[in-house]
């Protein structure tokens, strides 16, 4: 399906194309030499004068008097000649009449898009601003997004409330059209095998050397750099094009003449952009050195309207720099698979399925997504006290509304994320009247309880009208410390009003709420043994006082391995066998590869066994669920894809989710809806074949893939022998287990031999045989990890 967006842009080139607009054209050119005011308009209340007093070129310009406020100026209407996702370079000069204190002066927009008004900041003279001594250019890069603004006005405005100014020489020129599908997508591959191959150096002194290369014989070596950021460089203006996604890879390293002296690696960006050039990273600096080559890699979203688009590597010195083996690959724009199973009708004997909702990530395909797949929604931060009512008083609606509307437009259920809250709660609502933070006493935690029913009020108030949407609440949220005697979290909550915090958001919501939509307390780590004996304590305290608590919701923040979903199973019995009609929901789940490593700079570092390791596991951890009854009745998954997860940060990419950074199905997804698609899914094993004297007796056990795609990481993990037939005897196997296999691929097989000693046992002695494997580092056929058995058997084994 073509997205709106799509056809905005198809929609803008074509207006550009119909005004015979390139890049370079003028949108507007004022000079005032026509005696008039070219249709300039004031700004405020102030006099626009075609003025003779002062010219930057021929013999006059627009003068500005009369201003009383730092926004007062001269203003051109520029509704419907500007398109959206367009870059323009807007240029003003401006000079001050004589007499006249230096001021700085700033080319603003006022635009109106959708109902409500922003002013955007185009461009600001320097810090010594404008002066009476000579004109100054003002200039700067300008583009809005869709939707096309109703009114579009641009000004110009000081930091002076009161000083006039002359004004001349406008021009708006577009420099670059609505970015749509790039004209190629070939990227680049240079290994400088056959020279230079376009290279050229920035500063610097390139050519190919034999000294040391990545991969082949030679590598680019850029010396005689005359600044930290000369160095090997690449016109990419017809590789990278704005509005398009890439993945760049290179090789660096020192020179062998650097010794023990080390650099910090980056790849830039230079943009040049109508007569404005601005510098961007593209990959981090990484230190390098001569030893060895470090591969400096990254993806990178071009929003860059261009003239011109250089890569270069650079370091923070001026040491000699090898680069070798660069890749810029393009990455096409995420789309999802229209025809896949839908993840939360593959469940809906059991439980919905739900997912985030953020800003943004509601329109377009990441909307298309949601509405496949999931049947529950919850705001990851959009419902959160910070977000509402940041100030005392003032709530913003805005990106809870439309998740709201979202939501109910698709007959999703709702739930509401998160009433009280030590994070993301302002600092005002535990400070005084003159901004100092509360101390403990009577009246202060009066104050906070008033203001925390009054914010619950607030919110569920302005929610009534959809509470038929809505089926549960989490009331409140990680306020447990198994630290402390009491278990309960020192948050300012706690210091200021004891627990009397939660009882009265749990009222003030059962007040305001219909039965129908449940009240939870929310936490993570509610596997780990202190932490479930806390909130044991926590729901029996709750439950004696008569606080209206529904319902407990495991997070489910957890990491490939630990808990393992048979710790899962056991936890969620335990609470319901404690409180007898609790309910239980599985929040915010995601799986993180690991706590402890390994860790990858990269999605694309994650090997494919790791993913195969996830599908298992959210296989295990969806049939745990499913198996416990209805104890669990609704499992949320905390994001929609792996382009917008939490936990990937800095250089830690993370796959926890179930559809990639393209929005592709991954083994994680089919885990849950079809475990038959899994890598490996199909492994197999038998016993082939016998070999060797009685005291040496050698089984050969095959393993076959018949698939989809490779098992990773098949292992035997043991052999066991209880004789069913003929005298007794006491075989020894003598094999160490576990023993790896390595991978199979699909359709392939691999075979082992296991030695057992036979001694004493007679030739027609029968043996029942068990011999367990597993395949992706144990996820799969792996019991204590909740995964069914995979096991060779054999109940008649002669020896």
């Amino acid at each position: 399906m073509r997205s709106w967006n799509t056809s905005w842009r198809a929609l803008g080139a074509l207006l550009l194309g119909l005004c015979g607009a390139s890049a370079g054209a003028q949108v507007v050119q004022a000079t005032w030499e026509d005696g008039t005011t070219q249709g300039w308009t004031p700004f405020g209340n102030v006099t626009l004068t075609n003025s003779a007093a002062a010219a930057r070129s021929g013999s006059r310009s627009l003068l500005t008097t009369g201003r009383t406020a730092t926004f007062n100026g001269p203003a051109l209407n520029l509704t419907g000649k500007l398109v959206p996702d367009a870059t323009y370079q807007i240029s003003a000069w401006v000079r001050l009449p004589a007499g006249t204190p230096a001021t700085q002066v700033r080319l603003s927009m006022q635009r109106t898009a959708g109902g409500s008004t922003s002013y955007d900041s185009v461009a600001t003279s320097a810090a010594a601003g404008v002066t009476d001594g000579g004109w100054t250019q003002i200039t700067g890069l300008y583009a809005f997004a869709e939707p096309a603004p109703s009114s579009l006005v641009l000004y110009v405005e000081s930091a002076s409330a009161t000083a006039p100014y002359h004004l001349d020489d406008v021009t708006v020129s577009l420099v670059s059209g609505p970015p749509g599908l790039p004209p190629n997508t070939s990227g680049l591959s240079s290994n400088f095998e056959a020279g230079t191959q376009g290279w050229f150096g920035r500063g610097a002194t390139v050519a190919t050397t034999t000294e040391s290369a990545h991969g082949g014989s030679q590598a680019l070596l850029a010396t005689g750099r005359a600044g930290s950021w000369a160095g090997p460089a690449y016109d990419v203006t017809s590789v990278m094009f704005n509005g398009s996604t890439y993945r760049i890879s290179a090789w660096v390293k020192l020179p062998a003449s650097a010794g023990s002296a080390t650099a910090q690696a980056r790849i830039s960006l230079q943009r040049d952009a109508g007569s404005l050039t601005t510098y961007h990273t593209v990959v981090n600096s990484t230190t390098v050195g001569s030893g060895a080559w470090v591969r400096l890699q990254g993806t990178y979203p071009v929003a860059l309207a261009n003239t011109r688009l250089t890569l270069y590597a650079e370091t923070g010195d001026t040491q000699p720099l090898l680069l070798d083996d660069v890749q810029i690959s393009y990455v096409a724009p995420p789309s999802i698979e229209p025809g896949l199973p839908s993840l939360a009708q593959s469940q809906a004997a059991w439980f919905p399925v739900g997912t985030i909702g953020y800003t943004g990530g509601l329109s377009g395909v990441q909307g298309d997504l949601v509405t496949k797949h999931f049947n529950s929604l919850v705001a990851e931060n959009e419902m959160k006290w910070s977000a509402l009512q940041a100030q005392p008083g003032v709530f913003t609606w805005a990106n809870a509304d439309a998740q709201v509307a979202f939501a109910k437009a698709r007959g999703m259920k709702l739930r509401g994320h998160t009433l009280v809250w030590h994070e993301q709660v302002p600092a005002w609502v535990f400070q005084d009247a003159s901004g100092q933070p509360l101390t403990p006493s009577p009246a202060a935690k009066a104050l906070v309880l008033q203001r925390e029913v009054e914010h619950i009020t607030a919110v569920l108030n302005h929610f009534a009208p959809h509470v038929g949407s809505f089926y549960a609440w989490d009331v409140a949220n990680e306020v447990i410390d198994p630290a402390q005697p009491d278990c309960m979290r020192r948050s300012n909550w706690y210091l200021l009003t004891g627990t009397d915090f939660i009882d009265t958001a749990f009222r003030t919501a059962r007040a305001l709420l219909p039965a129908h939509v449940k009240l939870y307390y929310n936490d993570y780590s509610t596997t780990d043994v202190p932490k479930l004996a806390c909130l044991h304590k926590l729901v029996a305290g709750m439950k004696a006082r008569g606080v209206p608590i529904d319902g407990i919701g495991h997070q489910m923040h957890i990491s490939l391995g630990y808990p393992t979903p048979v710790v899962v199973g056991h936890m969620v019995r335990s609470l319901a066998s404690a409180f007898p009609g609790i309910s239980q929901q599985v929040t915010e789940m995601d799986i993180k590869i690991s706590d402890n490593g390994p860790f990858y700079a990269t999605y694309e570092d994650i090997p494919p066994a790791v993913h195969a390791q996830l599908g298992y596991a959210w296989r295990n951890y969806f049939n745990t669920f499913r198996q416990l009854g209805g104890l669990i009745d609704s499992v949320t998954i905390w994001g929609q894809a792996d382009n917008h997860t939490w936990l990937s940060s800095g250089s830690r990419a993370e796959a926890p989710l179930l559809f990639d950074t393209a929005l592709k199905a991954k083994p994680a997804y089919w885990g849950i809806v079809d475990p038959s698609r899994l890598p490996g899914a199909a492994l197999s094993g038998s016993i082939t074949a016998k070999a060797g004297t009685q005291n040496a007796r050698v089984w050969t056990l095959a393993f076959s893939n018949a698939g989809p795609g490779t098992a990773h990481g098949v292992r035997l993990a043991g052999l066991s022998l209880r004789q069913t037939g003929g005298a007794a005897c006491a075989p020894v196997v003598r094999t160490a287990f576990p023993v790896p296999l390595g991978d199979i691929a699909a359709g392939a097989s691999v075979s082992t031999g296991v030695s057992i000693d036979f001694t004493g046992c007679p030739a027609l002695a029968t043996f029942a045989v068990d011999a367990p494997f597993h395949a992706a580092n144990g996820w799969h056929g792996d019991p204590a990890k909740g995964s069914p058995a995979l096991t060779i058997s054999r109940t008649n084994q002669f020896r």
